[in-house]
């Protein structure tokens, strides 16, 4: 049973996860961020993102520092719910798995759809992407011409949905 203290505590981490969320939302939308509601927003957000950004630089012009305040977020959350490190951490470990599966199945589909590589969004996928697949270069290696298909992301994304599984299945197993 939680104190009541523990309750408060959850309570504003949760309103807080919902605040960096609408601050993501309002990125998206140009100006949004300048407006009175915006400034009050980033005020409220950025002396939390700003070292989280200083660790983690935005990559190919993709600012993921709320994706990783919120994943620390919802890890505390846990630890203070249940008191245990174990399963906070196992928690951190399966959102980012999740993530950078995303990131490789968005990379698979623009392999499938013949993306225009110069756009900033391919660019950006293809980068972040590029250090999970980097490691089946040897057996897949980079497609040369046109019409062939790069299977190295392919064989990323396996591995790591099957690192996902692993993790996902550790507190079954006893670990956490």
């Amino acid at each position: 049973m939680l104190g009541p203290l523990t309750s408060l505590a959850l309570t504003l981490i949760n309103i807080f996860i919902l605040v960096l969320i609408v601050r993501a939302i309002f990125s998206w939308f140009p100006g949004m961020l300048y407006s009175e509601a915006g400034r009050i927003i980033v005020m409220a957000t950025e002396w939390y993102l700003a070292p989280i950004r200083r660790v983690i630089p935005p990559a190919g012009g993709l600012d993921i520092s709320f994706l990783v305040g919120i994943v620390l977020l919802y890890a505390l959350t846990i630890f203070i719910g249940s008191g245990n490190i174990v399963g906070a951490l196992i928690a951190i470990v399966s959102y980012a798995l999740i993530f950078c599966i995303i990131l490789v199945l968005v990379r698979v589909f623009f392999g499938f759809f013949k993306m225009d590589p110069w756009h900033p969004i391919t660019q950006m996928v293809m980068q972040a992407s590029e250090p999970f697949a980097r490691p089946f270069r040897g057996w897949f290696p980079r497609p040369r011409g046109q019409g062939q298909f790069d299977w190295a992301p392919v064989a990323a994304f396996a591995v790591l949905l099957a690192a996902y599984i692993l993790v996902s299945n550790l507190p079954r197993l006893g670990v956490g």
